[in-house]
């Protein structure tokens, strides 16, 4: 017989420090709230730093035919000009340039002027000596906001309207930035997102129209506030992001009952790569994930309630777990995916808990709770989220192809939503088949600045190698552990792996690596579940440091191209582990 090694003073200590951890305790107590507290912490400092500017411009020229022109001048005499640093609004466009000495006689240049985003800095190099200078439309649409002259040396160059009514593009020229950037400039698309979100803001007819308006109106209250700038419509999605932290670890905490196993749920959200690349960029994916996560776990709530529990609790659960899948398929239809998922979890309980109580002799009819939870399941998971959903619409009707007077023109307006996306034929650089994701063979390349010398930022969708693909073991995991064991835990988050990847198995149109984003919380949630069964097999808690160790450092090593640090060229391109990682 073997003795048991004598444990030494710092394993007595260290395991008295961290007996918290193996506390089991179901109900949230003021350490699951201190522990909270601490991530959101920590996350929001990271997230928040370098999110975006205050500093963008608020007015703009907007252009209605062509030829239509605007124009300014240099303070003093004619001076050489190497660079036009300029802002676009809410609508691209292009425009022949005109210089003169005189302000009488203009002659035309040969570079244009072309906006090839929206809110977002450019520069044009013309290197023309001149006075005065006209901007004139090559199209009857065009949204032009403030315009910087610099010298041959790059420095600014004071300049003034030419006109009153170009006063727009020369009155905001401290919002200048040093250098362009995503920090203030939009970049992937938020140029759809962001731009529908001021457009509801300002009472304009909308640019993105084909996913449903929730999202959009959710990123339209910072900018009400803080004006049309980077940090107020990537704000709410970062806020979501932090959200998902604090939801994971109730989630994981309700499924597998010990705070340990929701600590490192908890961690595996707070150090995801592509949770902090796609959350902080301004579009609404964010809370599509944050209301598929919400719905899901009221619905677990709801299915690990006794049978004898007060009705009133099974419809407090149930009813907000229609509340949220509601806001999920009025941000985007991919909500579906978890609504099918949700359906199957209620019956199968429902029925399930039905047999049994049978069996046990408890029930011998339908009860007349039980036909109330029906009942009400209608109202939670059909009407509410159609009332949410034309609601959506309903209050900002200025949309294209159709202006929202009533239910018709919805219906009308999601017709057109269904034809766009089932017959959209596009290519894409970054595109991938939808069993690539969990191997991350495509990541997608989100942002890219070019700077002085061989420096550069990147900004690139791209996840945590120890989340992701020991993420295929984990969806693996549970699939055995439901098959063998039929454990309820394991059951539930495997449905809804399956329910929200395979469907786009037969989806023919392009699709990228994004589109996995609502799977990774049940991910993330399966690798909580292996690293348990591991740790209880072994009765050890080495595995469990080791992995959030590993986490912890590939976070660390990524964090320069998920966060747009400007870098070496030579130094980003090591982390192209692959010939696919392009970025």
């Amino acid at each position: 017989m073997f003795k048991k090694k004598k444990e030494s003073k710092f394993g007595k200590k260290f395991r008295k420090m961290t007996s918290f951890l193996e506390e089991k305790v179901t109900k949230l107590t003021k350490v699951d709230f201190i522990i909270i507290g601490i991530f959101v912490l920590f996350y929001s400092v990271i997230s928040f730093n370098n999110l975006g500017t205050l500093q963008n411009p608020q007015t703009f020229y907007r252009f209605t035919y062509v030829g239509e022109e605007v124009g300014i001048e240099l303070v003093g005499e004619s001076t050489e000009v190497s660079m036009i640093r300029h802002f676009t609004g809410d609508d691209d466009g292009s425009y022949k340039l005109y210089i003169s000495d005189d302000g009488d006689t203009f002659s035309e240049i040969d570079q244009t002027l072309e906006q090839e985003s929206v809110f977002a800095w450019k520069d044009t190099y013309i290197s023309k000596k001149f006075k005065y200078l006209k901007i004139v439309s090559n199209w009857d649409s065009g949204s032009l906001g403030d315009i910087q002259l610099y010298d041959a040396y790059g420095n600014k160059l004071q300049t003034k309207a030419s006109d009153d009514q170009s006063i727009v593009i020369n009155d905001e020229l401290d919002t200048v930035p040093i250098r362009i950037s995503y920090l203030n400039s939009s970049y992937f698309d938020e140029v759809y997102f962001a731009r529908t979100a001021y457009e509801y803001a300002n009472g304009l007819t909308t640019e993105e129209w084909t996913h449903p308006p929730l999202g959009k109106l959710i990123q339209m209250i910072p900018i009400l506030f803080l004006g049309m700038n980077t940090f107020a419509y990537r704000l709410m999605g970062n806020i979501a992001g932090i959200l998902m932290i604090p939801v994971i670890y109730i989630f994981a905490k309700d499924l597998f009952k010990k705070r340990k196993w929701a600590i490192l749920a908890a961690i595996l959200m707070t150090f995801d790569c592509f949770h902090f690349a796609q959350t902080r960029m301004g579009t609404v994916d964010s809370f599509l994930v944050l209301f598929i996560m919400l719905s899901s776990l009221f619905m677990y709530r709801y299915c690990s309630l006794e049978d004898d529990a007060p009705l009133k609790k099974k419809l407090i659960n149930l009813g907000l777990s229609g509340i949220f899948i509601g806001c999920s398929i009025a941000t985007k239809w991919t909500g579906f995916y978890a609504g099918l998922a949700l359906c199957i979890a209620f019956f199968t309980h429902f029925i399930i808990s039905n047999i049994k109580g049978r069996k046990n002799h408890k029930k011998v009819k339908f009860e007349k709770d039980d036909l109330i939870v029906i009942l009400s399941c209608v109202g939670f998971f059909v009407i509410i989220p159609l009332v949410i959903y034309i609601l959506c619409y309903l209050l900002f009707p200025n949309l294209y192809p159709y202006h929202i007077n009533g239910i018709s023109d919805i219906i009308k307006e999601t017709g057109e939503m269904y034809k766009y996306h089932s017959t959209l034929d596009a290519t894409h650089d970054f595109t991938s088949k939808w069993y690539t994701w969990p191997l991350m063979v495509r990541p997608v390349w989100y942002y890219v600045g070019y700077f002085n010398g061989d420096l550069k930022g990147t900004i690139t969708g791209i996840g945590n190698p120890a989340i992701w693909w020991f993420g295929i073991l984990g969806a693996i995991y549970v699939l055995i552990d439901t098959i063998k064991n039929r454990k309820k835990e394991t059951a539930y988050i495997l449905l809804f792996i399956l329910c929200m990847w395979l469907p786009y198995a037969f989806i023919g149109r392009i699709m990228f690596m994004y589109h996995y984003f609502p799977v990774l919380p049940f991910i993330m949630l399966a690798n909580v579940a292996l690293i348990k069964w591991i740790t209880d097999k072994i009765n050890d808690n080495s595995i469990y440091y080791f992995y959030i160790g590993v986490v912890i450092l590939f976070f660390i090593y990524f964090f320069p191209i998920i966060s747009g640090s400007i870098e070496t060229a030579n130094f980003i391109d090591k982390f192209k582990w692959f010939k696919s990682w392009f970025f």
